[in-house]
């Protein structure tokens, strides 16, 4: 049989568009932070764990909800669960766990210590919230907490930082939703805060939430979009470099840290400007289809490979045609049937389902049994066209 790529989407040029997503990554949130508690937050700075996260707000590099929604209405169709694969200038990129490490830094790694978290009551607000079972979401801490946490213990002050880049940013979620008390148990011992794989877990929330914007493309002029958002605009601004010039600029050519720290700028994209850049796009135009650490020539290190994860014979050929340098500006990518739409999003129905039950501590819990991944490779930097 003839070999086939995966289908994409939506045909090339006809991509739907909307006028807003409504993003719940919220770096004001974090500059607010800065503000009410200065020395408290310059601690959690310290900290190697969430410091090039917190970066992105100190940075000041704003969201392109345009530039990410041009991308979901880009995917490629495949029988992968743990990663994602987009198509520009008719040439593929992979989102995967390698990408998303190499952007964020987080632990992706599962430690067996990092199982059911307990901790010695102290009487402080935390401590008490648990105790008695009560709600607090990212919303009520805005309008309510903020204000009062001058009358805190230093240390829960030092805890609700970690919990605001946590719910806020690292898995961006919805502001009205409850923070679950996994998370909040996790900041009481920060040791077992550092050893979660915050990574893992975030990444694979921010797959699920992406298959929940793709059955929305198209049918709304806006949705709300969870996850976090801006490790998906950093990729595609190192992906392909010349939205990294619209975007913004580098903080430092010299910077050796994960990718999301070395970032600023207004990212002011709109689908015009997408359209124009995919349409000048050449053989000659520079976009890596696969980054790691290591360097942008890696297929997959082998620490990022999944267990569970399903084989698909279309990825394997983008993947040895990538390797191979192939010249993808002639390829006409097939679009996906209406019929293959129902059945592909009855599959991902469970996927959805999970997702919305992530604010409960059984999530977290159920994630510490399935999350795995396995050990690594090296590279040099290069660049595929």
């Amino acid at each position: 049989m003839e070999a086939e790529l995966p289908k994409r989407v939506y045909a090339e040029g006809m991509e739907p568009q909307v006028k807003k997503i409504n993003n719940c990554c919220r770096m004001q949130l974090i500059r607010d932070l800065k503000k009410a508690m200065s020395a408290e937050y310059d601690d959690v700075k310290k900290d190697p764990l969430f410091t090039h996260i917190m970066a992105i707000a100190e940075n000041k590099l704003q969201f392109s909800g345009k530039l990410v929604d041009s991308f979901l209405c880009r995917q490629l169709i495949t029988s992968k669960k743990h990663e994602k694969w987009f198509v520009f200038g008719r040439t593929p990129l992979r989102f995967s766990l390698q990408e998303y490490h190499a952007v964020t830094g987080l632990k992706i790694s599962r430690e067996d210590s990092t199982g059911v978290v307990t901790f010695k009551p102290d009487g402080g607000f935390w401590s008490e919230l648990v105790r008695r079972g009560g709600k607090i979401s990212l919303q009520s801490i805005k309008k309510e907490h903020l204000q009062q946490v001058n009358t805190w213990t230093r240390v829960d002050r030092i805890r609700l930082i970690y919990l605001c880049v946590i719910m806020g940013v690292v898995m961006g979620r919805n502001e009205k939703v409850n923070i679950p008390h996994m998370y909040i148990k996790l900041v009481m011992d920060l040791d077992k805060l550092r050893k979660f794989h915050w990574g893992l877990h975030s990444y694979d929330f921010l797959l699920s939430s992406i298959e929940k914007a793709r059955k929305r493309l198209g049918k709304k002029g806006s949705y709300i979009f969870e996850g976090f958002s801006y490790a998906i605009q950093i990729w595609l601004m190192e992906a392909i470099p010349d939205f990294g010039e619209i975007c913004g600029k580098r903080v430092s050519d010299s910077f050796r840290g994960p990718m999301c720290g070395n970032w600023k700028g207004v990212a002011k994209v709109s689908y015009h400007d997408v359209t124009k850049l995919e349409d000048s796009f050449t053989d000659k135009s520079v976009l890596f289809s696969v980054i790691s650490v290591s360097g942008n020539d890696v297929l997959l290190d082998q620490i990022y490979r999944r267990k569970g994860e399903m084989e698909d014979e279309r990825v394997d050929l983008i993947l040895e045609r990538i390797r191979t340098k192939f010249d993808w500006s002639n390829t006409d990518w097939e679009v996906i049937e209406a019929e293959d739409t129902v059945m592909e999003e009855a599959v991902t129905d469970d996927i959805d389902a999970e997702a919305a039950n992530m604010g409960e501590d059984t999530a977290v819990v159920a994630d510490e049994e399935t999350s795995s991944v396995e050990v690594t490779g090296k590279g040099k930097r290069k660049k595929f066209h």
